[in-house]
């Protein structure tokens, strides 16, 4: 992880035989991961970035977390912050997507700082299969992509 945020740090990989242009569209775009999450409620952009609809400054909604993005550099590297919404004080994930021949290999990392004492034991097994969960479930859907998918939509870099 090139910055780190917090004492605590999570990560998981997973490869999927997608490219890297899909893996990060479905990354990106903020409605896509109601296509591939299981979230209680759908995701959805709140705010542009600065330069690309997605790109960074871009603020995205999965309640209860919003999101801001910090990093953007398709299709290799995206990184975003936690505004509110988590018990922590401040989280910071990112995602590197290297290609290895027909595939792409998913690097998702986090580094966090817990909100309450004693609790970032707990917090880092949270996290840490939650970002297990986003690797595989990101790597088999866009292996899968259905037309519709928000990702799949013309100009959504």
């Amino acid at each position: 992880m090139r910055q780190r945020t917090g004492p605590y740090s999570v990560g998981a990989t997973a490869t999927t035989r997608a490219g890297a242009e899909v893996v990060f569209k479905h990354l990106v775009v903020a409605e896509a991961w109601s296509e591939w999450g299981t979230f209680p409620s759908r995701a959805r952009r709140e705010r542009p970035g600065d330069d690309a609809p997605n790109g960074v400054g871009a603020i995205r909604a999965i309640p209860p977390a919003r999101e801001q993005v910090v990093e953007y550099d398709p299709p290799r590297r995206y990184a975003y912050v936690a505004l509110s919404g988590l018990p922590l004080k401040e989280y910071r994930a990112e995602v590197t997507l290297e290609p290895r021949g027909f595939e792409t290999v998913i690097r998702w990392e986090g580094a966090f700082e817990p909100k309450y004492r004693g609790t970032g034991a707990l917090l880092r097994l949270f996290l840490d299969r939650m970002l297990t969960s986003f690797a595989r479930r990101v790597a088999y859907h866009c292996e899968r992509c259905e037309p519709g998918c928000p990702a799949r939509l013309p100009d959504i870099l």
